[in-house]
């Protein structure tokens, strides 16, 4: 492994999952992490669903919403997805990546974190 000074290193956090257990972010590992932030749950739709299949052997998704419990269940339930790829630890994870907007809500935005637990790419959408 070899870190590049150019690129921020992301802290270690631990996410509590829809399903109650945690997920760490930022710890090394032998996949990328790919972390998406939803605002709204409800977005996630099948070409969302299908990446996240395609890359599961190379990348640990992650999907951080502000979205009700409910919201959450019903689009696990729609996509048949596992229950430890979404968390609603928005807050505390919002602070330390920056992606609230002036009113103080998440926004919606993508980043890729390698396996050094640098950011190699983060677009806020």
């Amino acid at each position: 492994m070899s870190i590049n000074l150019q690129r921020p290193i992301v802290p270690a956090i631990g996410l509590q999952m829809i399903n109650g257990k945690t997920r760490l972010l930022g710890i090394p590992k032998d996949k990328v992490q790919v972390v998406m932030t939803l605002p709204n749950i409800e977005e996630f739709n099948e070409q969302l669903h299908e990446a996240i299949e395609f890359f599961k052997d190379r990348a640990d998704s992650f999907i951080i919403t502000s979205s009700s419990i409910e919201e959450c269940e019903k689009t696990i339930e729609d996509f048949d997805l596992n229950q430890n790829l979404i968390s609603r630890e928005f807050k505390d994870f919002s602070k330390v990546f920056k992606v609230l907007d002036e009113n103080r809500k998440l926004k919606k935005s993508l980043m890729i974190i390698d396996t050094n637990c640098q950011i190699t790419h983060k677009d806020i959408l």
